[in-house]
């Protein structure tokens, strides 16, 4: 299933991004496609407007903290000391609070335009996404059986070097150096082959919706 997640959000109205959401979980024929497709291209463009809002208001905020900063470089050094900087401490909450919201957004806007990228327009069209689909999640287990491959080499690598060193007391720090070295070497690929399976369920997700309208 394609699914939409909204966000919490001061500067963006999402009554109608979560209207659309709950429309696309239950969309079951073309038609209901097209209209949805159209309304939330429109939607896209008021979030766009946000975004392009916030953007100034975050210029705004950028000369605020530095005067504040100057301000306070020039006061006494004792005036400084003492200075519980409420002012600056304000804006920069403000600033960081921007920041998420931009942020928020741009992820929504994401999540809308690959929506609209997955849902077919005609049969054709929806036969095409779900061989393209299909071939993605077979180039992903070949990516992750890859993955596994690598991983299960470096384990038996290092149960060698273990088997190599000293018995008992006197081989500790070569086994501690061996076991770290191991856990160092497959923490990247543990974290690819998580990557890789949450893409895969993703995948199939989108493969069982797209199959309803079959």
């Amino acid at each position: 299933m394609i699914d939409i997640h909204i966000p919490a959000s001061l500067e963006y109205k999402t009554t109608n991004a979560s209207l659309l959401a709950t429309a696309l979980k239950n969309m079951r024929s073309f038609d209901e496609i097209a209209g949805w497709n159209k309304k939330a291209m429109a939607e896209v463009e008021v979030m766009h407007s946000i975004l392009n809002a916030i953007e100034e208001k975050q210029q705004k905020v950028t000369p605020v903290l530095s005067q504040e900063q100057q301000e306070h470089e020039a006061k006494p050094f004792l005036t400084k000391l003492f200075d519980g900087r409420k002012e600056q401490k304000r804006w920069l909450a403000e600033q960081s609070r921007l920041a998420r919201e931009k942020a928020h957004i741009e992820n929504l806007i994401d999540q809308f335009e690959s929506a609209i990228d997955f849902t077919p327009d005609t049969l054709d069209d929806l036969k095409e996404l779900i061989i393209e689909c299909k071939q993605q999640k077979e180039e992903l287990l070949k990516e992750k059986k890859a993955v596994n491959a690598q991983m299960s080499s470096i384990r038996v690598d290092a149960r060698q070097q273990t088997a190599n060193t000293n018995y008992g007391n006197y081989g500790k720090g070569d086994r501690r150096r061996i076991r770290l070295n191991k856990e160092s070497a497959l923490r990247p690929q543990e974290s690819q082959k998580v990557a890789i399976e949450r893409q895969v369920t993703k995948l199939d997700q989108i493969i069982i919706w797209l199959e309803r309208f079959q």
